[in-house]
């Protein structure tokens, strides 16, 4: 941090920090603190901090009553803009490391605290600030992976502090703001330790799931947002652009991962579509963080462009079928003739996976990017389960043309021992017929209901696959009758309970 004398701060920059300090603590309006955060903070760091960092906690007490909890959230800030703006060392990262502790650990005593609603933030304060907080973690795994690049001083600056970055404090600190917060039992905030608990609690759930996402854990990541509604407008996140794109985008990833592509289909659908409406009306442009995302929006096309060839019957929105098309496919005419493909076009949508494993900075064997191995074995799992789905679109191709087929035949076709046949015509319907797909505006993500989506039907009668005319048709007659066997199990149920009924 910067330690420029304090006759030397400007004015403006003082009176920033008395009013910023005034709005969380008394005013509490959020429109003046939005022209604060929003709009003076950028104006003062252009004017002023441009090439340096902002001035120090210590030295900025002065006008803001000493308040160490408002002083935590201010170093915060100013560790963003340096972040953000200039070249930050290796002791910028650690330094960043306590100033998010020291934060986190004072936010986890406010559940004790019978004042805890005297100090506000904005919702956009608090997405950023948790945001930024797993985005600087997931900048520390590459780097402190990255053994060939470090000096022999950083890696005794690194050995010294083996604990700063460590994934599982970071996960005690999301998790620890989660449940201070009060949001599992009470998703409405209304009995919340404070409004500023809340809403760091709120975003912290948000960034976990992209923390989860990051780490490979598919599960985990929407299990994360198992305490708010991901389809309802009325959410918290819905209003702060950036918080919508992050969540639409590792959610997808996640539900991609599970083999829940209807699932994923509509959360990037969605999201593609609200990005598409948003440049055509200019607002996009208007926001900070434009270029990423339109970056996630090309990345969510690329995953569409993958589920539009090996899930054919999920029927993708006309228009950004259009673009995968213009975008993706020559790759994928490429995947059809039978060449490798699949590995680039996923390797440039999926995020960028991390290991949270610190290395052994004194090894004497040649140093290995632990991050880039980890980021490749799980492009390599992902690769191959989608290769795996693929197959099944061509064996759904040869069952489409016939109403019966003889396994030893159908084998040939797919250019297969006939003995795997059998277990390839069952994941077929497993995989491709019967998906788990999230009611909308019911449930957790993780939460749904078997849906047979399949575009034809069949079934094995020892060696020979028959297929369901009447599914292939348009007409699926059998999905009319078992959508309404539990209507009519209730109404003979209603009728059994009339008492003259004989």
């Amino acid at each position: 941090m910067s330690s420029e004398p304090k006759d030397e701060i400007p004015s403006a920059v003082r009176d920033f920090v008395f009013d910023l300090h005034d709005a969380c603590r008394r005013s509490q309006r959020p429109e003046e603190m939005k022209a604060l955060y929003s709009g003076v903070f950028v104006e003062l760091s252009a004017k002023h901090y441009t090439h340096k960092p902002w001035p120090s906690a210590e030295e900025m007490s002065s006008e803001c009553e000493s308040d160490e909890l408002f002083l935590n959230f201010y170093s915060e800030l100013t560790t963003r803009h340096l972040f953000n703006n200039l070249r930050p060392t290796l002791n910028d990262k650690i330094n960043a490391w306590k100033t998010y502790s020291s934060l986190f650990d004072q936010m986890l005593t406010l559940k004790d605290d019978t004042k805890a609603d005297a100090f506000h933030v904005l919702p956009e304060w608090a997405f950023e600030l948790i945001h930024e907080y797993v985005y600087q973690f997931q900048g520390f795994c590459q780097f402190r992976t990255h053994l060939a690049q470090r000096t022999a001083e950083e890696k005794e600056l690194l050995e010294a502090n083996k604990d700063v970055w460590d994934v599982g404090t970071v996960m005690k600190h999301l998790h620890g703001l989660i449940g201070a917060s009060g949001l599992k039992t009470d998703p409405t905030g209304a009995s919340a330790h404070g409004q500023s608990l809340y809403m760091m609690g709120y975003f912290a759930a948000l960034s976990l799931s992209r923390l989860e996402c990051l780490l490979g854990d598919f599960h985990g990541s929407l299990d994360a947002l198992s305490c708010m509604n991901i389809n309802e407008k009325g959410e918290l996140y819905w209003n702060i652009f950036a918080a919508r794109v992050s969540l639409s985008y590792h959610a997808g990833v996640s539900y991609f991962a599970l083999r829940r592509y209807r699932d994923a289909a509509k959360t990037f659908s969605d999201m593609c579509s609200a990005i598409n409406k948003g440049v055509n009306s200019g607002y996009l442009k208007r926001l900070t963080g434009y270029e990423q995302f339109m970056k996630l929006n090309d990345k969510m096309l690329a995953f569409l462009a993958i589920i539009s060839l090996i899930q054919p019957a999920i029927k993708i929105e006309d228009s950004l079928s259009k673009v995968t098309n213009q975008m993706f496919g020559d790759k994928l005419a490429k995947v059809e003739g039978g060449d490798e493909g699949f590995d680039e076009i996923f390797s440039f949508a999926c995020p960028k996976f991390v290991s949270p494993v610190v290395p052994d900075y004194k090894s004497s064997e040649e140093p290995r990017n632990l991050s880039a191995i980890a980021y490749s074995k799980q492009v390599r799992q992902c690769v191959d389960d989608i290769k795996s789905t693929s197959n099944l679109v061509r064996l759904r191709s040869y069952l489409k043309l016939y109403t019966s087929i003889d396994v030893a035949k159908l084998a040939t076709f797919c250019e297969i021992e006939e003995s795997a046949m059998a277990n390839r015509v069952l994941a077929l319907k497993k995989t491709i017929c019967a998906q788990l797909e999230h009611q909308r505006k019911q449930g957790p993500p993780l939460a749904g209901t078997v849906v047979d989506h399949g575009d034809v039907g069949f079934h094995m009668a020892g060696s020979t696959v028959n297929v369901d005319p009447v599914v292939r048709g348009s007409k699926k007659t059998h999905r009319f009758f078992l959508n309404n066997v539990g209507s009519a199990k209730e109404l003979a149920a209603d009728v059994l309970q009339i008492p003259d009924f004989v």
